[in-house]
């Protein structure tokens, strides 16, 4: 891919943006969710379920709100992150090839059986005792104030991730700081982003490309790659770079989420604590309720009649995620957070979730865990901060919370 200049890039995010901005001017709703000025976007989402399950938006994007055809259409083959040609969706603001966001279903179900013994939903189990290490370490170091998310979730997904690619200490400094960089990667392919922020973004992932490609055969790479086949070690490095992009974020999103839902009840805080087995359950709901990951975009591969609607061949449908796990045609009373629910199981974004869920959701369980047991009194002690420019990620940029 070619390397644009500082001039290329912010030209051409600029428009995007303009555009994205004019758009918004007149009231669509997906036009403002992609500006993503509002620390709350569901009111946008309702707007857009008003406007009908399957609508195009003046964008010109297929907008999807409901959850029985969000399921149908993140099944349907038809749809997919990259055209019929190879090529992503012409919204993409940047087309992020180095952190392998662009796989089309093909390639992530190759990835998905050739880490299923490794990263699978049984197989995760196995990094438990990496978690509880990293977890705990980070709470011994942490006085009675810190961030939820700075101090502790990020550097909890970014220390695991760490020991499972085997990255010499000596290199964890710098792997961290490129992590963190990535944490707006999910976010950057449908917001443009500001200029230095996206040149770190680039600048993150060839780094961590080069790290990652320069150690073949350390921990997990080397356990992808030792499974054989042709594209081996092309996988391998899939893999790294997918769980650096996505993972680290995805991780650290869902810790933050679910602490504050169990924070905001101290009723539901304390019967989760006296009943850990439950906290499956808090993480599922959290999915449903606030998910690490509130949209995915495909592209039509082909002409495509589905619910009514003619989808011709390259056009971007999008699905609302955060809108369709509130559907009220399937949830009832949508808005509360239930752990006990028994409906529908929450909608997940893009074929990569399957490769970092497992791990993302074992992590959430453990930092619950611990810090229940370990900081009792732990409640929110300061206003939350969203990041601008998130409209996929939701991304906290800041939680103060205290133990005294």
């Amino acid at each position: 891919m070619k390397t644009l200049t500082d001039s290329e890039l912010g030209g051409m995010m600029q428009l995007v943006r303009g555009t994205q901005w004019y758009v918004g001017m007149f009231g669509d709703p997906y036009a403002l969710v992609l500006r993503a000025q509002t620390d709350d976007p569901h009111p946008l989402y309702e707007q857009a379920r008003a406007q009908g399950p399957l609508h195009q938006n003046a964008l010109g994007s297929w907008v999807c709100t409901g959850y029985e055809l969000a399921a149908q259409i993140l099944a349907d083959p038809r749809f997919d992150t990259r055209m019929a040609d190879g090529g992503t969706a012409a919204q993409h603001v940047l087309a992020l090839d180095d952190a392998f966001l662009g796989l089309d279903r093909a390639a992530h179900e190759r990835l998905r059986e050739r880490t299923a013994p490794l990263l699978g939903a049984e197989a995760v189990e196995r990094h438990r005792a990496v978690a509880e290490r990293v977890a705990g370490d980070l709470l011994d170091g942490l006085g009675t104030e810190f961030d939820l998310g700075a101090d502790f979730a990020t550097p909890l997904a970014v220390g695991v991730l760490a020991e499972l690619l085997a990255v010499p200490a000596a290199d964890r400094p710098g792997f961290a700081e490129h992590c963190t960089a990535l944490g707006n990667a999910l976010d950057a392919e449908v917001c443009p982003q500001q200029l230095v922020p996206a040149r770190a973004l680039i600048t993150a992932l060839e780094r961590l490309r080069g790290q990652f490609a320069g150690r073949p055969d350390g921990g997990l790479l080397g356990a992808v790659a030792a499974t054989g086949g042709d594209l081996a070690a092309e996988d391998a490095l899939a893999t790294a770079m997918l769980l650096a992009a996505t993972g680290v974020q995805t991780t650290s999103s869902l810790v933050c989420n679910a602490a504050l839902a169990l924070l905001a009840d101290p009723a539901r805080r304390d019967a989760v604590r006296a009943e850990p087995g439950l906290l499956p359950q808090v993480i599922d709901e959290t999915l449903r309720s606030d998910p690490p990951v509130h949209l995915w975009a495909l592209v039509a591969r082909e002409d495509v009649e589905i619910a009514g609607q003619h989808i011709a061949a390259d056009s971007q449908l999008v699905v609302l995620l955060a809108a369709a796990n509130r559907d009220p045609e399937v949830f009832a009373d949508p808005e509360r957070f239930d752990p006990h629910r028994a409906e529908a199981a929450p909608l997940q974004g893009g074929a990569h979730h399957e490769l970092v869920a497992p791990l993302a959701k074992l992590q959430a369980e453990v930092a619950l865990r611990l810090l229940l047991d370990r900081l009792p009194g732990l409640r929110q002690d300061g206003p939350i901060v969203r990041r601008r420019r998130a409209p996929v990620s939701r991304a906290i940029a800041r939680v103060p919370v205290t133990a005294a």
